[in-house]
């Protein structure tokens, strides 16, 4: 039970509640997701945050800046400036050119292990790029907002091994969450260079299921150049200023509290139960106020919370994290672990990259007269032409939308693809060349989670939010490596192309010099994922929890995010995590109406009731999530 030392949050007495329903750490779209589901069903939530709020909506989508929609390759800075690396390999404290008067190390087998160095780490086997996001909504403020289903019989999990059932729930769970979310395959619809990059692909490829990438985005109005582009602010709607709303059954909304520079330090249980493992308390720190003090596990920083059910959704690393802090598994210290398959088994997009310049004569033809075209290009094309052609070389208009394809991944290319042009943290187009006619392809590849790819904690090394610091130990196996060998090169099958890289880059244009097809570092699609793996009964050996993500053996423990994937993918999988959750929720809600029994692989799992979903896609009701509201403005 609770350490004697340590006290209640200050909200339980701000909010006058002595317990709240749901407890969530986590602000991105998945914990959203719960949130959004539960507080509407009229429970009450309290969220922490480790980050801050640095967006004027909470978890707004940062690119919706005007400079950056006028400026994509600024965006870069944007994100390269929120990512933080989550593990750097051994730094020496050596350094030869340094001058003979400095500081050096004693021992010079020591090693540097500030800001995410870590002297466990191996270079051979890390995701050297992987990195996390700290803040209201975390990665959706600067995610590329694509949002693709996965593939059945490859990409997609089975939740209930009958096929007609399982379609049918992934069906509803899908539905839901492109709703929630705002997904739509025709934002692009009026872009030149999106029809260019389209059409000379389905031409290349007809049988290859070439289309318009799916985007939780919406534009702004007809024939405009810009979108608003979705976050986790489109999932919370209007929580944050509507707190007494009514759903469909006039149950009014449940409290909710977002509580930002809070960390979720740890779990502690419920001794008194015998029958599995309950959560009695989450134990959070108030990062701010720690900056007052001098010494941490101070009382004055350090509180309780107490909560009927508790969510961790706070990404593929920081949530095993708070799971191995809480003693629960995943620690190097090698002790018996009640979560024995913490952060095994992980899974990782191995991703190729380039950049082209369109070809001559892809660009010759968007004014060619012989060519016929819509009357929204011509007018564009010859509106352009008229005011800038005495200047611009180019035919296409400078705020023409960007392009947004893709191929699909299928099982005879387990790859997915997505031929577009956006930001990321690499990527950016120098000054010498216009971006109008750059297209970036990028390539990610499948690994399935084996026993060997893992992730564990050092109890004896902290990060620089003080929780235990993250270790990689990964290697593509055989079988992936093959197949993102086959994404990357130009071969053949039967006589039959593959559209590997170089193939679909050659159907476009040129490579863009220092940008040709390259492999990038490990961890750089920042999709891991199996960290908290969900399973069938049959697979509680090699899981963590059911798939009403609900840690086996826990009464009140769940999980969500990306990290619950079990299987490999290609694919962005920010939408199939939303469903996992919207699932998850109606398993708390139903608990919470009754009562909490730990996860067995006993249980049978039941289909998610379609009425626990039918506010995602009936305009009817009054929770349904609506994405096209005037853009809030600066007072």
């Amino acid at each position: 039970m609770p350490n004697k030392d340590l006290h209640f949050h200050p909200i339980h007495r701000e909010a006058n509640i002595e317990e709240f329903d749901v407890f969530i750490a986590g602000s991105g779209p998945i914990g959203a997701t719960y949130a959004r589901s539960l507080v509407d069903a009229g429970f009450n939530v309290l969220m922490v945050e480790i980050g801050d709020q640095d967006t004027r909506i909470p978890a707004e989508h940062k690119k919706n800046e005007i400079e950056y929609q006028k400026d994509i390759d600024r965006f870069v800075k944007v994100i390269q400036a929120t990512l933080s690396v989550v593990s750097i390999p051994r730094s020496q404290t050596i350094v030869p050119t340094l001058g003979p008067a400095a500081w050096t190390a004693a021992d010079p087998n020591k090693m540097f292990i500030t800001n995410g160095r870590n002297s466990f780490q191996g270079e051979h086997n890390n995701l050297g790029a992987e990195a996390v996001t700290r803040g209201v909504g975390g990665m959706s403020t600067h995610w590329t907002c694509a949002t693709p289903e996965f593939l059945k019989g490859l990409e997609r999990p089975i939740i209930f091994t009958e096929p007609s059932a399982d379609d049918a729930e992934w069906r509803l769970l899908y539905n839901s969450a492109r709703s929630l979310i705002g997904t739509s395959e025709t934002q692009f619809n009026h872009s030149i260079r999106h029809n260019v990059v389209l059409e000379a692909l389905q031409k290349a490829y007809p049988d290859r299921g070439v289309k318009a990438l799916p985007l939780a985005c919406h534009r702004l109005a007809e024939g405009s150049p810009y979108v608003q582009w979705h976050a986790a602010s489109n999932v919370y709607g209007d929580m944050f200023t509507n707190p007494t709303k009514q759903n469909k059954q006039g149950v009014k909304r449940g409290y909710f509290k977002l509580l930002t520079n809070t960390r979720c330090t740890r779990f502690e249980l419920d001794s008194s139960i015998t029958n599995g493992h309950k959560v009695a308390l989450a134990e959070v720190q108030d990062l701010l106020d720690a900056r007052l003090v001098s010494e941490s596990n101070n009382p004055e920083i350090d509180f309780y919370i107490k909560a009927k059910a508790y969510v961790v959704a706070a990404g593929a690393v920081a949530t095993p994290q708070i799971l191995a802090n809480s003693g629960f598994g995943a620690t190097n210290d090698r002790v018996k672990h009640i979560i024995p398959n913490l952060a095994n088994r992980i899974t990782e997009q191995p991703m190729a990259f380039c950049q082209i310049a369109l070809l001559q004569t892809l660009v010759d033809e968007i004014d060619d007269p012989n060519i016929p075209r819509p009357p929204w290009w011509t007018r564009a094309v010859e509106a352009h032409k008229r005011e800038f052609g005495k200047v611009d070389p180019l035919p296409i208009p400078f705020r023409d939308p960007e392009p947004q394809v893709t191929i699909p991944a299928s099982l005879e290319r387990p790859w997915h693809t997505q031929i577009h042009r956006d930001a990321f943290s690499y990527g950016e187009v120098g000054p010498t060349l216009d971006s109008r006619i750059v297209v970036d392809l990028r390539f990610f590849g499948m690994q399935a989670g084996v026993p060997e790819n893992r992730m564990t904690f050092q109890t004896q090394l902290k990060d620089e939010y003080g929780m235990p610091q993250p270790t990689f130990e990964y290697k593509p196996t055989p079988k992936y490596a093959e197949e993102t060998q086959r994404m990357m090169e130009e071969m053949t099958t039967d006589n039959e192309t593959l559209n590997s890289m170089t193939n679909v880059a050659n159907k476009l244009g040129a490579y863009l010099p220092k940008s040709e097809p390259q492999f990038m570092t490990p961890g750089l699609a920042l999709h891991l994922g199996g960290t908290t793996r969900l399973g069938l009964g049959e697979d509680k050996d090699i899981s963590v929890a059911n798939f009403n993500s609900q840690i086996w053996n826990f009464h009140n423990l769940f999980v969500g995010g990306n990290g619950t994937i079990p299987t490999p993918f290609g694919a962005n999988p920010t939408l199939t995590s939303m469903c996992l959750a919207m699932r998850s929720a109606q398993k708390i809600a139903e608990s919470l109406r009754g009562s909490f029994s730990p996860a067995l692989p006993t249980e049978v799992l039941r289909p998610t009731p379609a009425s626990w979903l039918s506010w995602t896609t009936d305009p009817a009701d009054p929770n349904f999530p609506v994405h096209t509201r005037t853009v809030h403005r600066r007072v």
